[in-house]
């Protein structure tokens, strides 16, 4: 409950907090065994806490460093009316991306992008060497970012 508590000072929202105590419950049990005695396992969790939310908030400010820089774009366009659209359709696009992606190749890069899991916690989810990991995420990145600008040089041209 403290843990809880703390997170939901740091971060003002009840499901974010929720969500990273849930994920920091979840990674001091699959690092059990790295525990060290030497620090009660309280100190230990608010560690792993703490870094998850770093890790979280790092992941939302480069989620919002993209979305500005496509949203300053929209905004630079003449018509007003049309920007939801075009954000609306190149979210569209980007899932449907996503969803061609093959499914383990979709699977790794969901974890890794989306849930902010680290390669190797993928590699030992997923039974799979992180170097095949490393190679999922680059092949599904590469894929994902020609497509979008394939997308949105067809949107741009169309002012």
């Amino acid at each position: 409950m403290k843990l809880y508590h703390f997170l939901l000072k740091k971060t003002k929202s009840e499901d974010t907090a929720k969500e990273i105590t849930q994920l920091a419950f979840i990674r001091l049990w699959q690092f059990r065994h790295t525990l060290s005695e030497e620090y009660t396992v309280d100190t230990q969790l608010f560690t792993i806490a703490r870094t998850t939310l770093l890790n979280y908030l790092r992941k939302q400010a480069i989620e919002r460093k993209h979305l500005a820089v496509v949203v300053n774009h929209l905004d630079q366009e003449k018509p007003v009316a049309g920007r939801a659209d075009r954000l609306f359709e190149i979210t569209e696009h980007l899932q449907a991306a996503i969803d061609r992606l093959p499914p383990v190749r979709k699977k790794v890069f969901m974890l890794s992008r989306l849930h902010g899991f680290s390669n190797k916690e993928i590699a030992g989810d997923l039974s799979i060497s992180v170097k095949t990991v490393e190679d999922h995420i680059s092949k599904a990145t590469r894929y994902l970012r020609s497509t979008i600008a394939s997308l949105l040089i067809i949107l741009l041209s169309q002012n």
